[in-house]
């Protein structure tokens, strides 16, 4: 049997590239346009079984290509998906319905849920692999900034294998996010970064490959036992040599690429970067890119208008501008072309680069007095001027080098995501961007912004899953709201239509399971505070059983486990279980280290717990509590090695 045909029409060819190679992944045949008129043609011609629409078509927009294929008797009930960034109001929303659309899916949409949608529309559709999707493709058709931006907005989660020549990296991702690399870079190795940054000598390197050779270890380990190197400076070096290894990539001018989804590296370098996807890509862009790349992909769209991004994820990504990048920003009005924007400084070109690529900025193919009227609806001034402002880098040498960025309260931003629960699921829109009845829309473009930039996901990166899914169901609330009365005719139409809202019943189900399991997991860190455990042990069963994917609720239940009754049988083995849980669901999180030193010290097990200090501080170097119990025991080893000495000495 024959594979059903999917047309995907989008202008972004990038993004294009990436539905094909996951739609082909899946066992589909996969066709592409970049404009309405040859999506028209194409959808004729091919007869496809499913089409996938932007509403942002150059020539002819996504709602009248749709239209002229429901003209046509044999396209007249195709299956069609429209995947936009643009924000969908009542009218687009009525107008795809009218349309006969099968769905809605605005940018950033998971891949996962993005294959799923096609299958139910297709009619089933050919069954997907256990092994998960496998997206390859060029890098020079597609750079590294850009594709690791549209992997962050599908949500990818598992391994990019990257090659060229013998070069060989691969990157870890968990929702689009990097957390780990690994590489096979001679000159990315720990010892000759060592050597690079002055710390050690090339004598000493040789001397410690000798050593690995003879009686095996890794460099670290042996600076370490050598003394030449402490555990914080061996951290620091670690963290140096994930950077190098991650940045690099942005200085690709080709080669290849292979999505795995679902994969896992094994024995990778963990990547210190508690910054948003977008924030390494402008960093990246500017440190790395190849001038070259960015001069050609400008000049192949050097007569396209550019216009304000249509996501509203996109606008509040955390790109941390710095004051340049924000004056740039601010000239992008749908007045000005490509070549007439770029043209100064070498770096105005590569932060234009990288706005586009980030989608902050978009491309249209029309005139410039048309621009402003695009069919993505682009935010008002007033918008812009709050979008420009959350994008304020903190300090003005953030675009010079890497900078370490501050350690995460998650405490903190669990309490205040909790706070704003009860404020955005109101059912009233005014209530929830927290504004009166009377409101103008300044003041609601404002409030909206701030809200925006409290809930965005890129503020929770590196927190939990069950945090972020919180922050992600949030920031949806403040844009549903603020859509709901931006303007006037929006308002009128929210008074008139508000009994007949419809939510979302699955999404919240699972969102009230995070919410409940947060709150659980509060209460019972405030009870252990408080020296009551065994209300605590209730407290961290309830977030279990509401949410058991997070590892950091089974660590505490195995600590307060043993925390209830210390003295009992067996009552180590059974908290080291549960904290082992937590340790299978997040291997690379501190906590569950933290908490098996204390328990392996409980029971006597010095020397494991003391490997257990230091693998937590290794992921966190931010970890006072494990470098506290560190220190004390090593003094203790070292107050009972004295004790002996002297014993001996009589």
């Amino acid at each position: 049997m024959a594979a059903a045909t999917i047309l995907c029409a989008d202008d972004d060819r990038g993004f294009c590239q990436i539905l094909s190679r996951a739609f082909t992944q899946a066992g589909y045949q996969v066709e592409t346009a970049y404009d309405g008129v040859s999506a028209v043609q194409r959808a004729k011609q091919l007869k496809p079984a499913l089409v996938t629409l932007d509403v942002m078509l150059p020539r002819l927009d996504g709602f009248g290509v749709l239209e002229a294929i429901r003209g046509e008797r044999s396209l007249a009930k195709t299956p069609a998906l429209f995947v936009s960034g643009c924000t969908f109001t009542k009218e687009y929303e009525n107008r795809a319905r009218s349309l006969a659309a099968s769905a809605v899916l605005k940018k950033p949409v998971p891949l996962e849920r993005l294959l799923e949608v096609a299958q139910q529309a297709v009619g089933g559709g050919p069954a997907r692999s256990g092994g998960g999707s496998k997206l390859d493709g060029s890098l020079e058709t597609l750079p590294f900034a850009e594709l690791l931006h549209h992997l962050h907005g599908l949500r990818a989660s598992g391994v990019l294998e990257l090659r060229h020549g013998k070069k060989r990296k691969q990157l870890q991702l968990r929702d689009g996010v990097p957390e780990a690399v690994r590489s096979n870079l001679m000159n990315e190795t720990l010892g000759h970064l060592l050597v690079a940054s002055g710390t050690i000598t090339d004598d000493v390197l040789v001397a410690c490959v000798k050593r690995m050779k003879t009686s095996g270890g890794l460099i670290g380990q042996i600076l370490l036992a050598s003394q030449m190197l402490d555990e914080e400076a061996l951290t620091r070096a670690l963290r140096r040599q994930a950077d190098e290894k991650f940045f690099e990539l942005f200085s690709w001018r080709a080669g290849a690429f292979k999505f795995h989804e679902r994969a896992r590296l094994k024995s990778p370098n963990t990547l210190y970067l508690n910054r948003s996807p977008a924030d390494l890509i402008v960093h990246g862009v500017l440190e790395r890119a190849p001038r070259d790349v960015i001069e050609a992909r400008l000049a192949r769209r050097a007569n396209a208008v550019l216009v304000p991004g249509g996501s509203r994820f996109y606008q509040f990504q955390a790109a941390n501008l710095d004051a340049q990048g924000r004056a740039l920003l601010a000239q992008v009005d749908g007045t000005k072309t490509v070549a007439q924007l770029g043209a100064p400084t070498e770096r105005t070109r590569r932060l234009l680069y990288a706005l586009i690529a980030l989608e902050i900025v978009e491309l249209s193919d029309a005139a410039p007095s048309a621009a402003r009227a695009a069919t993505h609806t682009p935010p008002p001034h007033g918008a812009l001027r709050e979008v420009r402002r959350s994008m304020q880098a903190p300090d003005p040498r953030a675009d010079a080098s890497p900078q370490p960025s501050a350690p995460l309260d998650e405490a903190a931003l669990r309490a205040e995501l909790s706070g704003l629960v009860p404020q955005l699921r109101a059912p009233d829109p005014w209530r929830v961007l927290g504004v009166e009845s009377e409101a103008g829309d300044d003041r609601i473009r404002a409030a909206y912004a701030e809200l925006a930039k409290r809930t965005h996901p890129d503020r929770v990166i590196g927190a939990s899953d069950a945090v972020r899914r919180v922050a992600e169901e949030l920031f949806a609330c403040a844009s549903k709201a603020f859509d709901a009365i931006r303007d006037d005719a929006a308002r009128t139409a929210w008074k008139r239509e508000r009994k007949q809202a419809e939510a979302d019943a699955a999404a919240r189900e699972e969102s009230e399971r995070a919410v409940h399991a947060e709150r659980e997991f509060v209460r019972g860190e405030g009870l252990l505070r408080a020296r009551r455990p065994a209300e605590a042990l209730q407290a961290f069963r309830n977030a279990v059983e509401s949410y058991p994917e997070e590892c950091d609720y089974h660590v505490y239940l195995g600590w307060a486990h043993y925390l209830v009754a210390p003295e009992a049988p067996n009552r180590i083995d059974e908290a080291v279980r549960h904290v082992m849980r937590g340790r299978k669901l997040a291997p690379d999180r501190r906590t569950p280290y933290l908490f098996l030193g204390r328990l392996c010290q409980a029971g006597g097990r010095v020397d494991q717990a003391e490997k257990m200090y230091a693998r937590a501080i290794q992921l966190d170097p931010d970890c006072v509590e494990a470098m506290r119990e560190l220190r004390l025991v090593r003094m203790r080893q070292d107050k009972a090695r004295g004790i002996v000495g002297r014993i001996l000495k009589r």
